[in-house]
């Protein structure tokens, strides 16, 4: 069968083996795309908005080779590597694709992408398919060298595709983002201001190599050396503003400052006719890849000069100002001072469901403007009468100026949430005065789940709700039935026992009568000779895909059969000596991940489809999946002897237990 999946990998602007495009040029398509066996990539040229562009215009967004490795992604190991030679290229004026192929492959692959990597890492050339690991791959870094990095940038990108043998007639359209994995900055003097005419640029203490790409995390193979580049030169400047230096050089990811471990760079060049060096002091700052910064002289004397830098996406020039993704806020570590005090590392997102005292939270921000920050609290869930005022105090000092910073300490008062009865999610926004879009959040919250004093349960990584779906309120208890539902639908019914159930309604209907006409909010009885649907035609996917969310609160979706499994799984070979699952009083038991949290499944039994008369409360439970099997649904089942998975009929009631989505 022909196969044909296609990538958009979204790039700054696509030169074709080191050919300079202009807005003319035209290509040729491919001559295999959509051949059978084939993927193929689509490379969109320049759209504004899509990602980050370039302002030195066309050497910085070249793409002059690629390279295409393919992971298996169950085994991590590489499948094939497409070099140049391996690749058909073709496109329009408007695109570039590049097709591989890829017959007589199947399954889940990874795709990483490496523009202009040729010559420029060890690592990359010296891997086998078949035996290199994805996590080994993923540490690859560039060759060191201590001269200036030079365009053509390195580029790298990633995705993954569930399945690479798509039939023909449904080729996949996916983009892929090439990011730039080194850092611009921009020098930003005029003489005529500063009475300095900068002549070179010192940088020591930088990284002499960097990692290929932005998944690296732990220590690669070879060292990342720091060393001196040699000088840079400034480049002349422009004929259209000769009273304004406006220089370019690049830097692997690295952090500048002074000090130990940092980047230090400084400019040499001409003061009152004498020659002199100043050093960039600034807080510390973390030099991201793919971004630009821009080191502007504000004012210059004999003894210092007065140097800040500026944060602003890699734009083109023809866009216009541009309108920064990274916040100009950065922060210390953050100390907490509750039960115990802990300093943690920098975050976005704390968890204080622990928390059983007042106290406070401390950082420090950084921000580049002398109108510095300011702080606001935004409360998700309640108000703070639901569980006190998270009070954001007066910066002190308010404001300091280090270097090219402008410091604030804050400190902000916690209270005391335990006794709350509705979830904590506070949002505290530090922003900049004056650019308000540029800011950091800081979320706090206490992991309750929905209105209840109920925390989830963690089993093999997924996060089950400690009650049945229809189970809410502060006095909430896991015991607690909950509602009863026939399969797909998300309006449930009482658990109470009884032979007759009045509210019912005679069945099959279809969707738009069972939602919002007669059978709205009543059982649907009567369906034996259907199928045992309630619903007429059948549907599948009533509680998958953008149904996931079913009968749950915002944020959790229905177990699906991956889920309700991994209850299986404990199970084992009964309950007897069973220290992860038992049933008692009632309930099933399931140990979770932490020490000390179970998971309590009700057995709340079901109703029959035939008359919707209640059966079983108390000695069987059943849990419905989000997943059908034929004309069934997929369930799990158990009572005081035995525990199992089963598909049973969607037109019968069965309980919900809701999972983090």
């Amino acid at each position: 069968m022909r196969k044909r999946i296609v990538f958009q990998c979204m790039l700054l602007a696509f030169l074709l083996m080191m050919l300079a495009c202009s807005d003319e040029t035209v290509f040729t398509s491919p001559t295999e795309s959509g051949g059978e066996g084939t993927v193929t990539f689509t490379l969109p040229f320049v759209q504004k908005g899509a990602v980050t562009y370039a302002i030195a215009g066309e050497s910085e967004n070249t793409l002059s080779d690629l390279t295409i490795y393919m992971f298996n992604f169950d085994s991590k190991k590489l499948d094939k590597v497409f070099r140049m030679e391996d690749i058909s290229l073709g496109g329009s004026g408007t695109s570039q694709t590049a097709t591989i192929n890829v017959t007589g492959r199947s399954g889940k692959k990874t795709f990483y992408f490496v523009g202009n990597g040729k010559d420029r890492s060890a690592d990359l050339e010296n891997i086998d398919a078949g035996s290199t690991l994805e996590s080994d791959f993923l540490e690859s870094i560039t060759d060191m060298h201590t001269d200036t990095l030079s365009t053509p940038l390195l580029m790298s990108g990633s995705t993954t595709i569930t399945e690479v043998s798509t039939p023909d007639d449904k080729p996949l359209e996916l983009k892929v983002d090439l990011k730039r994995r080194v850092v611009r900055l921009d020098i930003d003097n005029n003489p005529k201001e500063t009475n300095f005419d900068v002549k070179k640029i010192l940088v020591s203490k930088a990284k002499l190599r960097g990692y290929v790409f932005n998944g690296s995390t732990g220590t690669p193979a070879k060292p990342i050396e720091e060393g001196n580049y040699q000088p840079i030169a400034i480049e002349p400047r422009k004929p259209q503003t000769p009273e304004r230096l406006d220089s370019v050089f690049y830097l692997y990811p690295t952090t500048i400052g002074v000090g130990t471990g940092k980047t230090e760079i400084a400019l040499e060049g001409i003061f009152n006719g004498e020659t002199k060096v100043y050093n960039l002091n600034i807080a510390d700052l973390e030099a991201q890849p793919n971004k630009r910064y821009i080191l502007k002289v504000k004012t210059v004397d004999l003894n210092k000069a007065e140097m800040e830098i500026k944060v602003e996406d890699w734009v083109d020039e023809v866009i216009g100002p541009a309108n920064p993704e990274t916040d100009l806020v950065t922060f210390s570590a953050i100390k907490r001072t509750d039960a115990t005090g802990i300093v943690v590392e920098p975050n976005d997102v704390y968890n204080l469901t622990k928390v059983t005292k007042e106290g406070k939270l401390t950082f420090t921000t950084s921000s580049f403007n002398e109108k510095g920050t300011k702080a606001e609290v935004k409360y998700n869930w309640g108000s703070a009468s639901s569980y006190g005022d998270f009070v954001v105090n007066t910066p002190t000092p308010a404001l300091t100026y280090s270097g090219a910073s402008y410091v604030q300490e804050y400190e902000i008062d916690i209270p005391n949430i335990n006794g709350s009865k509705v979830p904590v999610e506070v949002e505290i926004t530090i922003r900049n005065e004056a650019n308000p879009d540029q800011k950091k959040v800081i979320t706090l919250y206490a992991n309750r789940y929905i209105d209840t004093k109920l925390y989830p349960v963690l089993i093999d990584d997924t996060y089950f709700a400690p009650v049945n779906a229809g189970v809410s309120g502060p006095d909430a208890k896991v015991t607690d039935y909950g509602l009863q539902y026939q399969w797909g639908r998300n309006t449930g019914l009482s658990y109470e026992s009884g032979i007759s159930f009045n509210d019912t309604i005679m069945g099959p209907m279809s969707a738009d009568d069972a939602l919002i006409g007669e059978g709205k909010n009543r059982f649907i009885k009567g369906v034996n000779s259907a199928n045992f649907d309630w619903l007429t035609p059948s549907q599948d996917d009533l509680w998958s895909g953008t149904n996931a969310q079913g009968p749950c609160p915002k944020g959790w979706r229905v177990s699906n059969k991956t889920d309700i499994e991994k209850i299986e799984g404990l199970y084992g070979t009964g309950y007897t000596d069973n220290t992860k699952l038992s049933f008692e009083n009632g309930c099933l038991k399931v140990q979770g991940d932490n020490q000390g949290e179970i998971l309590y499944l009700p057995a709340a039994g079901c109703r029959y489809s035939s008359d919707g008369s209640a059966h079983f409360l108390g000695s069987d439970g059943f849990y419905w999946s989000s997943e059908t099997v034929g004309t069934y649904a997929n369930c799990l089942s158990f009572n005081t002897s035995k525990l199992y998975t089963s598909s049973l009929y969607r037109a019968n009631t069965r309980s919900v237990r809701c999972v983090q989505e």
